[in-house]
């Protein structure tokens, strides 16, 4: 199989906070931490980005978390080149314990946490590796969208760039093969309290920040990323992050089931509100088309997506709402 690598842009690094330490001079080790979640078709191509780095890893840690679809048993198959570390968790526990489980295991200095449809070019570690000698302790990164080909993949490219492009790359937190000293993931941990993919990314970072590490943003790094091209697998991508939203209001900020619910039917009637009047999303998506590569012809099928989104995203949003209140009524009986 052909290797996917990214291309280098000469973008601007985002700001970045002062190193908390000196210059370490031995050399820096570094782990890949792969969670895998039914990723059978694209599990291969993510390892054989990281076995293809010209600065070699310690070691890639894959972290099976309960897969259905054959994604354990392919894992079995592949050569293991001393490097792939397979470590099973027979059931689903999430992303977050996935994470954790693989942090627990790793021996390297620096661990390079990638999902099993990114792919890093093969000088990715090559130039990590001069910002943590300097003293970082996480780094962000960019990302780009390897199948724009398709629709779905170029509103994303093209969400990503009208979101987080130009001077607002400061505003970029946790990303694709986000990095980070062993020893400071360690220390914060992943919230497991959040259900399945979405949301623990961003509260892993933020902890990084309240515990008062260095970060660095270096965005003329660059991973390629494969996301969903089916309407089915986009729909359930957003529902998925919707669903860490109640969880993260109610488990980790500590605000009661009622004023969560609250603020979610708020937003639910900003939504339902928004797409009545059709205008917003129109413009957004008239913007957001100048990112893509077929300019305004996407316009149409961005705003349609745009609208689906916001509609999977608050349908994951009640989802949770309705098994909180559950657990809540379960608890008290």
């Amino acid at each position: 199989m052909t290797l996917q690598t990214a291309q280098r842009r000469d973008t601007p690094s985002a700001p970045d906070t002062a190193p908390s330490h000196g210059v370490r001079h031995a050399p820096l080790t570094f782990s890949f931490v792969i969670p895998a979640y039914n990723e059978v078709d694209d599990i291969v191509t993510t390892l054989e980005c990281a076995l293809a780095q010209r600065l070699r890893p310690h070691e890639i840690i894959v972290v099976d978390d309960g897969s259905t679809d054959g994604t354990l048993e392919k894992l079995k198959t592949l050569r293991r080149d001393g490097l792939i570390v397979v470590i099973e968790h027979g059931q689903n526990r999430g992303a977050a314990a996935a994470r954790n489980t693989a942090v627990a295991a790793a021996t390297g200095d620096v661990l390079v946490f990638v999902d099993a449809d990114n792919w890093p070019p093969v000088d990715f570690l090559e130039r990590l590796a001069p910002l943590y000698e300097q003293g970082f302790d996480f780094v962000s990164v960019e990302s780009r969208i390897a199948n724009q080909r398709n629709v779905i993949g170029r509103f994303q490219q093209a969400q990503h760039e009208y979101c987080y492009g130009g001077n607002r790359r400061g505003n970029v937190g946790y990303t694709q093969a986000f990095s980070c000293r062993r020893t400071v993931a360690i220390a914060v941990g992943f919230p497991e309290q959040l259900p399945g993919f979405g949301g623990e990314d961003v509260e892993f970072f933020d902890r990084l920040l309240r515990s008062g590490y260095a970060w660095k943003g270096d965005f003329s790094i660059e991973v390629l990323n494969q996301v969903p091209d089916t309407l089915r697998d986009f729909w359930r991508q957003y529902r998925g992050r919707g669903k860490a939203v109640p969880y993260i209001e109610h488990r980790l900020k500590r605000w009661s089931l009622p004023l969560v619910t609250a603020r979610r039917a708020a937003a639910a009637a900003k939504s339902i509100a928004v797409a009545a009047a059709v205008v917003p999303h129109a413009l957004t998506a008239l913007r957001m088309s100048r990112h893509s590569s077929r300019g305004w012809r996407d316009a149409p099928a961005f705003w349609a997506l745009r609208n689906t989104l916001y509609a999977a995203h608050r349908a994951g949003e009640w989802q949770s709402l309705r098994d909180l209140w559950q657990a809540k009524g379960g608890a008290v009986r």
